[in-house]
């Protein structure tokens, strides 16, 4: 009569391997059916197999049966007719067979005669006694059949298999990056091309997140950036991929972080101040926001000034030493290592009600500010009072310093060079795109973070690439000097350079931004939105805070808060448990 598949046939839809058999064979059509069920398809998959009363893969039922077998029998790869004396008094047997053999090609292998009972060769019609039949009086007929269908013992597909152990893992940190691979057994076809792995955790309650599918490439996926939110005392994590045994670690830990670092290590500089600390330039001297409260510490942390803004922080930028931080009513507050603290309302324009600022730019010590009205003023810790630069009608978006000049992207979206901002000449303009989210200088270039796109600009030849940004919905952008980091909404991030190539990509909570680096870049500090604190080594997160924390620009030092005091230690003795260690140089742009 006939086989099993796994659905009407209809549409593309097609069976593997259709079962032809009489009524009085069920037994044997059932457990060929079940024998090749349990391997799978030369890509992994499970066979689809037609056996006619089969609940999930025969005639559906209030089907017409004839009908919907006239339909069946062409779109299956193979027909297993299964010989026996009864099978040749079937009319309808003898209807399938004869539709098979009309489907089988000159080469065969369509039509896969199965002998179950030798009886019924002096029954075979000529037509077909050609075909070679597959006596089950044979040991390994089941192997012949199964080879002669391109199909494989499930137990023999490729096998994944966890190349780096975790031994322990600590709630919020990144992961050291884990490589999956496949074992494929000899004579197994090797896994399929675009093929990808997919990693999860068990309990699902410790909630891993990063990237959790990967592509396969030369047998081996990659997972770089995964994490743990929830400690748990036993913790699997499982590979999966079709066609593929999947893979379980041994059970391990995952812990919550560890306490804040050591107070009382001595000489270790502990300071009496609560709030945001911010490093100059030097990357020694400090700088702590309290509220609306700035408080100025010396290189041996002791007290030099303090100031106070009218309204929370905007913008901060740093200069050649200077540290500058200005608020949403256009205070500005210019410091810098043994100098007198400087603090300037700039001048509201006449009949305006908002005097924002929208960005600020150091050339040397002496700093630009931008407002979203339009003035862009100077002014530096010698000047008596700020300079009005120039005007620029659009309003100002982001600032950048060019030489002696000035690059301006306004509220139209258009980038505006000034070579001579004293004369107020304005030079080439270019369209960009509505929303300018940041701009900096990178050697001959400006890079332009923009909504949509990313846009550099060569300032010796004038010419303006733009690419689509590698991620969306942008909750945060920090230029960083050589690199610059943006963070999606959903916690995606990625790290840029002067190129235009992504050099470091990582996952972090959702609606985390980046309010610090150093190292050009290499080093983020994350703020999350429960206002706890992540420190971003390499694109791992290495040391997560509860509170306040900041590095220096050379990513040297670190400044910890505990809610009430500031540590100053070493960058690496935060993360040196997770074995992350290497100092270099960078710039920072705290929140």
């Amino acid at each position: 009569m006939t086989t099993d598949t796994t659905g009407a046939a209809s549409g593309a839809e097609r069976w593997d391997v259709f079962i032809s058999y009489a009524r009085e064979d069920y037994i044997q059509a059932k457990d060929l059916h079940d024998a090749l069920s349990g391997c799978v398809t030369a890509d992994g998959a499970a066979p689809r197999i037609y056996l006619d009363v089969s609940r999930t893969g025969g005639t559906p039922l209030g089907a017409d049966w004839q009908s919907f077998l006239e339909e069946a029998l062409p779109r299956s790869r193979h027909v297993v007719a299964l010989y026996s004396q009864t099978y040749f008094d079937k009319d309808v047997c003898q209807w399938e067979l004869h539709e098979a053999y009309k489907l089988n090609p000159p080469e065969g292998g369509r039509l896969i005669p199965l002998l179950i009972d030798p009886g019924a060769v002096k029954k075979i019609p000529y037509l077909v006694h050609r075909i070679n039949w597959i006596p089950t009086s044979r040991p390994h007929w089941i192997d012949e059949v199964c080879k002669v269908l391109g199909l494989r013992a499930a137990e023999t597909r490729p096998a994944l298999r966890f190349d780096t152990s975790v031994a322990g893992a600590v709630a919020g940190h990144t992961l050291p990056p884990l490589r999956v691979t496949g074992s494929t057994p000899e004579g197994v076809s090797p896994w399929p091309a675009g093929a990808t792995v997919a990693i999860s955790a068990q309990p699902p309650t410790v909630e891993l997140t990063g990237t959790l599918s990967a592509p396969i490439t030369e047998s081996t996926a990659v997972f770089g950036d995964l994490a743990f939110r929830t400690p748990t005392a036993e913790v699997r994590l499982i590979a999966t991929a079709p066609g593929c045994e999947p893979a379980m670690t041994a059970p391990f830990p995952v812990r919550a972080p560890d306490e804040q670092p050591s107070w009382d290590e001595v000489d270790r500089p502990v300071l009496a101040a609560r709030g945001q600390p911010v490093f100059f330039p030097d990357g020694r001297t400090l700088a702590v926001r309290d509220g609306r409260t700035l408080t100025f510490h010396s290189a041996e942390y002791e007290v030099t000034g303090t100031a106070r803004l009218r309204e929370r922080p905007r913008l901060w930028a740093r200069g050649e030493h200077c540290l500058a931080v200005a608020d949403w009513s256009g205070r500005v507050v210019l410091a810098a290592p043994d100098r007198p603290v400087r603090v300037v309302d700039l001048p509201t324009p006449r009949g305006a009600r908002f005097n924002v600022p929208g960005a600020l730019a150091f050339a040397g010590d002496v700093l630009h500010v931008g407002m979203w009205g339009g003035a862009v003023w100077s002014l530096s810790l010698d000047s008596e009072e700020p300079e009005l630069a120039l005007e620029h009608r659009s309003g100002v978006q982001v600032l950048a310093a060019d030489g002696a000049g000035l690059l301006v992207g306004g509220l139209d979206g258009k980038l505006t060079g000034y070579e001579d901002y004293a004369e107020g000449r304005a030079g080439a303009e270019r369209t960009l795109e509505p929303v300018l989210l940041a701009l900096t200088r990178v050697r001959d270039f400006a890079l332009v973070v923009g909504e949509h796109r990313i846009h550099r600009l060569d300032l010796a030849g004038g010419r303006l690439l733009q690419v689509t940004q590698p991620v969306t919905a942008i909750t945060g952008t920090l230029p960083g000097g050589e690199l610059t980091a943006i963070v999606d909404a959903a916690g995606q991030g990625v790290s840029f350079d002067a190129e235009l190539a992504v050099r470091v990509g990582f996952r972090t909570v959702p609606g985390a931004r980046p309010v610090g680096s150093g190292r050009d870049g290499r080093l983020l500090v994350l703020k999350y939105p429960d206002g706890s604190h992540a420190l971003v080594r390499d694109g791992r997160t290495t040391y997560v805070s509860g509170h306040p924390m900041t590095v220096s620009p050379d990513g040297r030092l670190a400044a910890v808060s505990d809610g009430e005091r500031l540590l100053i230690l070493s960058s690496e003795e935060l993360d040196a448990a997770d074995g992350s260690a290497d100092p270099g140089s960078g710039r920072e742009e705290p929140a």
